[in-house]
C-alpha cells in the first residue's frame, strides 16, 4: 500500500464487490458504507482480503475509484495461471467509465506492462483488452471455450447475456446469490 493512502471517504469498493457473508451483490452499496465503512474494525474476510490498486499506490492519488468512476483490483491466481500473465479487472461503477480518458489511459498503461485488463460492465457485458502480445491467444481461447464474442478496436466484447450465463454471481441478487457462490 502507498504511505498514506487510505479508503477515507471512498466506498466505491462497497458498492461493486461480492460480500457473500453479507449477502451483499455486486452493483448494490453495502448496507455499513455511509461516508466509509461503519464496521471497518470488524469487516468480512472478503473485505478484508480485498486488493483495490488505487489503494496499494497503482493508480495516481487524483484517480481514487469514487473519482473516475470505476475499481481495479487484481485477479485471482488461478486466472493469470490459466492465461500465463497478470489479469487485472475493473468493474465499472458508472456504465462507460473506462472509455473516457482516464480510464482508457489505464488499460493501456496497464496492456503495454503485459497485463490484461476485464473490464465488467453492469449493463453491457464485459470488454477483454489484452495485454501486448496476447490478442491471438485470447482469440484462440474464447473460441475454443464457445464464448460469444465480437473483436473491435483490439478489444473482444462480450454481451450481457453471456455473462449472465457464465458467470452468474456477478449478476446475482440478494435472492440467490448464496447459492450461486456455493456452486462457484
Amino acid at each position: 500500500m502507498k504511505k498514506g493512502r487510505s479508503c477515507g471517504t471512498c466506498t466505491a469498493c462497497c458498492e461493486v464487490m461480492i460480500v457473500p457473508e453479507l449477502n451483499k451483490p455486486a452493483n448494490k452499496l453495502c448496507q455499513f458504507a455511509d461516508g466509509g465503512c461503519r464496521m471497518y474494525e470488524h469487516r468480512p474476510p472478503t473485505c478484508k482480503d480485498w486488493n483495490c490498486l488505487w489503494l496499494k499506490g497503482e493508480m495516481r492519488d487524483r484517480d481514487r475509484p469514487d473519482k473516475v468512476g470505476f475499481v481495479p483490483w487484481l485477479m485471482p491466481q488461478s486466472l493469470v495461471r490459466e492465461w500465463g500473465h497478470p489479469v487485472i479487472a475493473f468493474r465499472e461503477i458508472k456504465e462507460g467509465s473506462t472509455v473516457v480518458p482516464t480510464g482508457a489511459q489505464t488499460i493501456k498503461k496497464y496492456n503495454k506492462k503485459g497485463v490484461s485488463v476485464v473490464v465488467i460492465r453492469k449493463e453491457s457485458g464485459r470488454v477483454f483488452y489484452p495485454a501486448n502480445g496476447f490478442s491471438k491467444k485470447m482469440r484462440e481461447s474464447f473460441t475454443a471455450q464457445g464464448v460469444d464474442y465480437r473483436e473491435r478496436g483490439g478489444a473482444f466484447h462480450v454481451p450481457l447475456d453471456f455473462c449472465r450465463a457464465a458467470w452468474p454471481a456477478d449478476y446475482a441478487d440478494e435472492s440467490n446469490l448464496k447459492e450461486l457462490i456455493q456452486l462457484t
